[in-house]
């Protein structure tokens, strides 16, 4: 049975300020020895996370934008037809909605709900750089959307973000909460995407076993479907523990970032009793 494991980006393996991942490196080399597949899945761009690959020497397929589509380096799903093949001849499963389709929705909602919100689509470089703690140059790729609009709220005003909320479900939106932002997408996510994985591995090897490492709301679909859950500990405003009410199956590491994400590969790797981890994930409910 072949072993996947499928990461999250921002507060596991990469640090969530500074996208450093030092503390992760050992466990990185020791995944890459072993042959096991490395799957990203996260709310970044295709072009960002091609070029956090090429940084870390991965050459697997990922899920870019919250579930909004899986690609693959060229031959990888070799019975998969010509075409899902892109130009490059890396394989495309496109799962998300057309970018400008969501742009235009949540602009025509929320000025119809009178609400006032700033996406990505309303940002310069130099503004998603400034706000993200980006180098121009990756702000340049993270702008390069394709299904997910980052945004966040500038009207504080909780029946108008209501109001808001249900207009945009009639239209067929709906928002996943990020780590910086809210994210407007169609009916893709990182569950339903990582469930098509599942079936391209099955399709092209048999059954496979599923890790899941995440740390945030927009990884909840993602750790309920993956067989092994993990959640990689979160300072941020109470994050795990509402993951873990969410995922109670997940296991809690007891490092954050890239170190928990470590200690988490580590456990997976060690086939590490899933009896000590609930111990310490308990701990974490009830911390809001």
């Amino acid at each position: 049975m072949r072993l996947v494991i499928v990461t999250d980006l921002d507060g596991t393996l990469l640090d969530p300020v500074t996208y450093e991942f030092g503390p992760a490196l050992e466990a990185l080399h020791r995944v890459e020895r072993t042959g096991i597949p490395l799957v990203v899945c996260s709310s970044k761009t295709r072009a960002e996370i091609e070029a956090i690959q090429r940084r870390l020497g991965i050459a697997h397929p990922f899920i870019s934008e919250n579930g909004g589509a899986i690609v693959a380096p060229p031959g990888y799903f070799v019975a998969r037809a010509p075409a899902s093949v892109d130009g490059g001849g890396r394989f495309v499963l496109e799962l998300g909605r057309p970018y400008r389709e969501i742009v235009a929705i949540l602009r025509e909602v929320a000025a119809a709900e009178h609400v006032r919100v700033i996406g990505f689509s309303d940002m310069t470089v130099s503004g998603v750089a400034l706000d993200c703690g980006l180098s121009v140059f990756d702000a340049q790729l993270a702008k390069l959307r394709q299904y997910d609009e980052p945004f966040r709220f500038v009207d504080s005003d909780p029946a108008a973000r209501s109001r808001f909320l249900r207009a945009l479900r009639r239209r067929g939106v709906k928002l996943i909460s990020g780590g910086r932002y809210e994210h407007a997408t169609g009916d893709s996510d990182k569950g339903r995407a990582v469930t098509a994985l599942r079936d391209l591995y099955a399709e092209w090897e048999g059954t496979v076993t599923l890790a899941g490492l995440g740390d945030g709301l927009n990884d909840v679909s993602m750790l309920r479907v993956v067989d092994i859950p993990f959640i990689v500990r979160s300072d941020m405003h109470g994050a795990t523990g509402r993951l873990l009410r969410k995922v109670p199956t997940a296991r809690v590491t007891q490092a954050s970032g890239p170190a928990g994400w470590a200690e988490a590969v580590t456990a997976v790797l060690d086939g590490a009793r899933p009896a000590g981890f609930r111990l310490r994930a308990a701990s974490w409910l009830g911390r809001g």
